[in-house]
């Protein structure tokens, strides 16, 4: 690691001649940042070729390119386990901002999770999930992906999308006000109470966990599960949040049986983790 520091400060220096705030972020990140990473997983039982990262537990993801620093996500999901679950019975997983399905992939990987239903708004993210989920047909076979996004109504959009930031796009907040190298994608909205609700039939007799990741979206996709009676049908919720204080998420989860832990990741950015488990009555 003392090479890294060497390689780093090397670095710092040569940024101070970069002229562009974006050259010096790519150059920090192609001599430093990505090596950092790749040694660190290496040491803790990953391996790598030609592109492809394959973790302790089997799962093999794509890094090759240098969108959203894919490294981040792997160490993330595989090594701090943030989204991580050990449940003893039958469960499945709805995956809603399924990425590059990274957390898809985690919890396919369980014996007792039986189907994973993801889904992502934009093209451009969903086709580098496509690609994971194609480097693992065997886990692949139990994930239904769906390449659209949840909210209160059913609606099309155009929405801006930046290539590197493919985890940070959001269909109800405008992330990438004053950014360069902006693109528009054409985004389908599904109504999350009608979408949900049809897993939940299909899926009776089996523990429901939900996962959500969807920059800021979370609230308008709870709030329409909560006018349809269905947050108190979900037995797990892990929800990143973003943009503003979780309050009424925690609220509403608590009024429905639920034990909520919050974990804050940023407190200017409004942004952290909650954690949720429906208690089941106790019977006397």
């Amino acid at each position: 690691m003392k090479d890294f520091a060497v390689v780093e400060a090397l670095v710092k220096f040569m940024c101070c001649f970069v002229p562009v705030r974006r050259w010096r972020t790519s150059i920090r990140y192609c001599l430093v940042v990505n090596p950092r990473l790749q040694y660190q997983l290496l040491r803790q039982g990953f391996t790598l070729n030609d592109g492809v990262m394959t973790t302790p537990q089997g799962v093999r993801i794509d890094v090759s390119d240098a969108g959203d620093c894919p490294l981040y996500l792997v160490r993330e999901v595989f090594v701090k386990s943030e989204y991580n679950l050990d449940i003893g019975r039958e469960s499945v997983l709805i995956d809603i901002g399924m990425n590059r399905a990274a957390v898809s992939l985690r919890f396919a990987a369980k014996e007792n999770i039986k189907s994973v239903y993801a889904f992502e708004p934009f093209r451009p993210t969903f086709e580098l999930g496509k690609r994971n989920l194609e480097l693992n047909p065997q886990l692949s076979e139990k994930i239904h992906a769906f390449n659209v996004g949840l909210g209160r109504k059913e609606a099309t959009l155009e929405l801006p999308y930046q290539s590197t930031r493919t985890g940070g796009m959001s269909t109800t907040h405008d992330v990438c006000k004053g950014k360069k190298n902006i693109d528009t994608e054409t985004v389908v909205i599904k109504d999350a109470a009608k979408e949900i609700a049809a897993i939940l039939e299909e899926n009776k007799d089996r523990y429901i966990i939900v996962k959500c990741d969807c920059e800021g979206a979370e609230f308008e996709i709870f709030d329409r599960l909560d006018e349809q009676g269905l947050v108190g049908r979900i037995d797990v919720v892990i929800m990143e949040y973003h943009f503003e204080p979780p309050d009424k998420l925690v609220k509403m989860l608590n009024r429905e049986g639920f034990a909520v832990q919050r974990k804050i990741a940023s407190r200017r950015a409004k942004t952290g983790y909650i954690y949720a488990v429906r208690m089941a009555k106790r019977i006397c």
